[in-house]
């Protein structure tokens, strides 16, 4: 599991720069939430406010940058919309990114050993992309235009009309752990690849996994500790305002 220190002290005085150089990790959050380099003296806060996210969210999500497994404190519904922005980007950066660049690193290593292993390697992570497609599009087009729906409701004090029958708790067991997936493809190439030639090619593409495994674990905690709990309190409240 990767931790990145270096983050304790960050507030909203925090400049984002010094934020970045304690953590090259930041650069991703950055991305995530749509905020372009450079970064010039802009603090923390400004930067929040720049971008129209709360600090509160801001610093939450640069925390778990520094560590995955930092506790998440109380957030509210002015929070969603930023989530959601910070998920869908999220998606794109896979999905135009990363997984491309990691295919044509296993195509590579698949094509010059032409081992089994390797060509059971490819299948594996051919697999593993479609499960990865199919959760990005449930969220995209299921979960996010409820959550949007159920923000209109709220904001019109329950007057936007029924929310179709949905509820978050389906999105609970629909949230498939795509991590565990990425952990086996890990052990494959570390434990079962014979490779005499491409070590370099191997080794970068570990790295890749190990990037993206980091960030998926934030994106999963993000997910299951922020937003959903935050759905769930919104849906509890209309319930009991009907």
């Amino acid at each position: 599991m990767m931790k990145m220190t270096g983050n304790r002290l960050i507030t909203a005085a925090t400049r984002m720069s010094d934020a970045v150089s304690g953590n090259p990790f930041m650069l991703l959050l950055l991305e995530h939430m749509g905020i372009d380099l450079p970064l010039q003296e802009k603090t923390v806060g400004e930067l929040a406010s720049d971008y129209g996210l709360t600090t509160g969210l801001f610093i939450t999500f640069i925390h778990l940058y520094g560590d995955a497994d930092h506790s998440v404190g109380t957030l509210s519904d002015d929070e969603v919309p930023g989530i959601i922005r910070y998920l869908r980007n999220s998606h794109r950066y896979y999905t135009e990114d990363v997984y491309p660049g990691i295919m044509e690193s296993i195509r590579r290593i698949s094509g010059e050993g032409s081992s089994e292993e390797a060509m059971l390697i490819e299948k594996f992570f051919g697999d593993y992309l479609e499960e990865v497609k199919n959760h990005f599009e449930y969220e995209e087009d299921t979960v996010f235009p409820y959550i949007d729906q159920l923000l209109g409701r709220i904001s019109s004090e329950g007057t936007a009309g029924e929310a179709g029958g949905y509820s978050v708790a389906e999105y609970k067991e629909h949230h498939d752990d795509i991590e565990e997936k990425l952990d086996d493809l890990k052990n494959l190439l570390i434990e079962y690849l014979p490779l005499k030639e491409g070590r370099n090619m191997r080794r970068r593409l570990l790295f890749k996994l190990y990037e993206l495994e980091h960030d998926l674990r934030i994106h999963s905690r993000i997910e299951d500790y922020i937003l959903i709990p935050l759905v769930t309190s919104m849906e509890k409240r209309l319930k009991e305002n009907r």
